[in-house]
């Protein structure tokens, strides 16, 4: 028999020991998006790894209709495995609230990119996690209008000057919506905020008023300027907005 040192030995038991065990916490948790790359600090990496989470359920979860209809809202738990490549396996409901909202669940688990993959004693292991995807109808329009853009003219980031709002004014404003495709425009408002936080605001029936050049011709450096615009889906109103901060 082939004499195994011990040291060799006991990589070789803890090597299979971490390829059969199924962990729920270990030294380093598995962390989504690329927060691996951008955080060294361990507190930071998981807000960072949340926040990308987050934001990657609020743009793939689908409402169900059903669950819209029937004003169900709630928490649907579902549980998973990120194995040592950081794959997704096996995704399983733990807690429904149905109408739909489990199977919408599911797909948005099962739409995931890898994940970093978890270490135990710097070794990748598979790691259980649990998830609560929250459904509510308040989030999810909220959700659906972060799809639709505003453009207006030559106006890009999230600065204006004065100046550049007065150019515009001959322009119409578009609304974008996911698939880049332009949305008629239902009403249009305008809004300016002093740096006092005093307000005014007018709206028109989609296109630049009289009363809507008269909010721009008010702003100033140091405030702010607003644009929600509504457009239809499904049947459905979706107001999109866009703030600039405003400067001379």
């Amino acid at each position: 028999m082939a004499f195994v040192p011990a040291m060799l030995l006991c990589q070789l038991l803890w090597a299979q020991y971490t390829a059969d065990t199924l962990f729920t916490l270990v030294d380093n948790m598995p962390s989504f998006g690329d927060c691996a790359s951008k955080e060294t600090d361990a507190e930071a990496q998981k807000k960072c790894s949340d926040r990308a989470l987050v934001q990657f359920i609020s743009r793939q979860l689908e409402y169900p209709a059903a669950a819209k209809a029937n004003h169900v809202e709630g928490t649907v738990y579902v549980n998973f495995v990120v194995d040592e490549t950081g794959k997704v396996q096996s995704p399983t409901l733990l807690m429904d609230i149905g109408s739909g909202c489990g199977d919408a669940a599911l797909a948005v688990v099962k739409a995931m990119p890898a994940w970093n993959p978890g270490h135990q004693q710097g070794q990748a292991v598979k790691v259980k996690l649990n998830l609560p995807i929250q459904f509510s109808l308040r989030n999810a329009e909220l959700a659906l209008a972060e799809r639709f853009t505003i453009t207006w003219g030559d106006i890009v980031g999230d600065t204006v000057s004065t100046e550049q709002l007065k150019h515009n004014l001959p322009f119409s404003v578009y609304v974008r919506g996911p698939e880049g495709d332009t949305r008629y425009v239902d009403e249009l408002s305008f809004t300016y905020t002093t740096r006092n936080n005093r307000k005014s605001t007018a709206a028109s029936r989609g296109g630049i008023s009289d009363e809507l050049v008269a909010i721009v011709e008010k702003t100033r450096s140091g405030g702010s300027f607003t644009i929600i615009a509504s457009v239809q889906e499904n049947g459905q109103f979706i107001f999109a907005s866009r703030t600039f901060q405003v400067f001379d």
